[in-house]
């Protein structure tokens, strides 16, 4: 017998064995089940099957096992049976299954008074998800930041605030990915942040003001928080606020393709490449044309 069909009935063994720790029966005096031993019965049976490289019976022993243990009122265990079945779905790629095990597995963690864990697991499937599914991933980086921000870790929530705007510029949501970038600097400054440390998040924020075509918003952005660029940072932003201010759009588009936001995420850079700058050359060339007239 091979090793894949020993351990494959070694874990059907020890689905059996849990069936009978929740077994109830009024004449041997057991009248609830045995929610702990049953648990761990799923979950040796769910190591077996893994082993075996049964993908299915491994990843539904690891659910029951979850179920189990938060009957019995171990929650981290619960959490943690949730965690490996995300890794089931991985390696059977089933991608669109790891947001919901994520966020299931993280508030169970949570609730066991441990966030860290719950957001090292959100971040771990929010990786998973990027390439193929950046809208699901959003949410999962927004309850990362959430969960260590109750933990008042303003710095850590707002790098995982930064990573959903990412997600949202790629996925062609700018209102959020506005709504991100402004929580982001928030986090940031609560956190003490000053220089040019975080200089590419304003940076960001003015391009996508842009993009969302609200130029007195990009202004604003510079304004509050112009302050934290490098010199590299503050020649771009201010060539492209201005550029798109005064109309100039070769001023807007020298702003766009300088090495400050050549910098910047990929997603920040396809975005500032593929934006549509003011068809004016400014002030002196729009005087031109009228006298030309």
């Amino acid at each position: 017998m091979s090793l894949e069909s020993r351990k494959t009935k070694e874990g059907s063994d020890h689905l059996a064995a849990a069936a009978k720790y929740l077994e109830t029966s009024a004449w041997k005096l057991k009248f609830s089940p045995d929610w702990d031993s049953a648990a761990d019965e799923f979950n040796k049976a769910a190591i077996c099957f893994k082993v075996g490289r049964a993908w299915e019976p491994s990843k539904s022993a690891h659910m029951k096992a979850a179920e189990a243990y938060a009957n019995s009122g171990s929650l981290f265990h619960a959490g943690k049976q949730f965690d490996q079945a995300m890794l089931i779905c991985k390696e059977m790629g089933l991608l669109e299954e790891v947001e919901d095990l994520a966020s299931r597995g993280g508030l169970l963690y949570r609730q066991a008074g441990s966030p860290e864990s719950a957001s090292h697991m959100l971040i771990r499937a929010a990786k998973l998800l990027e390439v193929k599914h950046p809208e699901r991933a959003i949410s999962l980086y927004e309850k990362a930041a959430d969960t260590v921000g109750t933990e008042d870790r303003p710095a850590e929530a707002g790098q995982h605030l930064e990573q959903a705007a990412r997600l949202t510029v790629r996925a062609n949501q700018y209102d959020r990915a506005a709504d991100l970038l402004h929580n982001t600097l928030g986090m940031y400054s609560e956190a003490g942040a000053q220089g040019s440390m975080h200089g590419r998040v304003v940076l960001a924020f003015i391009i996508v003001q842009e993009q969302r075509g609200d130029s007195v918003a990009a202004s604003k952005v510079w304004s509050q928080w112009g302050g934290w660029c490098d010199g590299f940072q503050a020649s771009a932003a201010t060539d492209i606020v201005s550029g798109f201010s005064e109309q100039d759009g070769d001023l807007a588009r020298r702003g766009l393709d300088s090495p400050a936001v050549k910098a910047l995420d990929n997603d920040y850079v396809k975005l500032a490449r593929d934006m549509v700058v003011p068809r004016g050359g400014g002030v002196g060339e729009e005087e031109e044309e009228l006298d030309l007239c």
